[in-house]
């Protein structure tokens, strides 16, 4: 009995360390191709610096969907957003060579892109908005944040893609934008503050702020002060 329960405690260890291990094993496939990937894109940076226009548009064809998506939920026009990717990746080329190469390419060309966006919305005639950045910034902003930042996600994804793209609408371009990089490109709050070039105080402050008006435009907010108050 003794044995047989020793075979069995010995074959669950085995099974252990194997399960480990392929994960172990994976972890580093993972991270050789990650740095094999970054090591390329460093030398089309380089070679793109030096006015190589294929390797460009190797970093074109490796970035184009991801700023094109980015564009699209910002401007939420498709011709639009079309237009608005090809002149990021114009203002890219044209500002290459004052990259620095110890930076991350996708940090500078995503700060090129929410840039670029942010100030087309800005030309836009004046629509619904909420003050941005209230005396709540850095304090109860992000201790709400801390505890909420899962719930949160799991929220915009339950709401139809339609719904919350009209949300989106209410939202001054600085909030949409790390809304948009903190749920849909899945950014942490630390790469969003060098994106947005803002204190990590300030990011966090327009995320809560951005989030509470989309609960409140997609009825979460209503229901839930209903609740509190007893429906009055």
């Amino acid at each position: 009995m003794g044995c047989k329960a020793s075979k069995a405690t010995l074959g669950y260890i085995l099974r252990r360390m194997e399960n480990i291990l392929d994960s172990a094993l994976s972890h580093t496939r993972n991270l050789t191709t990650q740095n094999a990937e970054s090591s390329q894109e460093v030398t089309w940076v380089a070679a793109s610096q030096r006015g190589d226009t294929v390797c460009f548009n190797r970093l074109v064809l490796k970035w184009e969907r991801s700023i094109y998506n980015l564009s699209l939920r910002m401007l939420r026009d498709a011709d639009e957003a079309a237009d608005a990717t090809q002149e990021v990746f114009l203002l890219a080329f044209k500002g290459i060579r004052r990259f620095r190469l110890d930076a991350q390419f996708s940090t500078w060309l995503y700060r090129i892109a929410a840039n670029h966006c942010t100030s087309r919305l800005r030309k836009r005639p004046p629509g619904v908005h909420v003050s941005l950045d209230g005396s709540q910034e850095g304090s109860e902003a992000g201790q709400s944040l801390a505890a909420a930042e899962c719930p949160e996600r799991d929220f915009l994804r339950q709401e139809s893609g339609h719904k919350v793209r009209s949300a989106l609408e209410y939202l001054q371009p600085e909030q949409r934008i790390v809304v948009e990089l903190k749920f849909y490109q899945e950014m942490t709050f630390e790469q969003i503050a060098l994106v947005v070039d803002a204190p990590l105080s300030t990011v966090k402050s327009r995320l809560y702020h951005g989030l509470e008006i989309l609960k409140i435009r997609l009825g979460r907010g209503v229901a839930r002060d209903q609740a509190s108050t007893g429906g009055r």
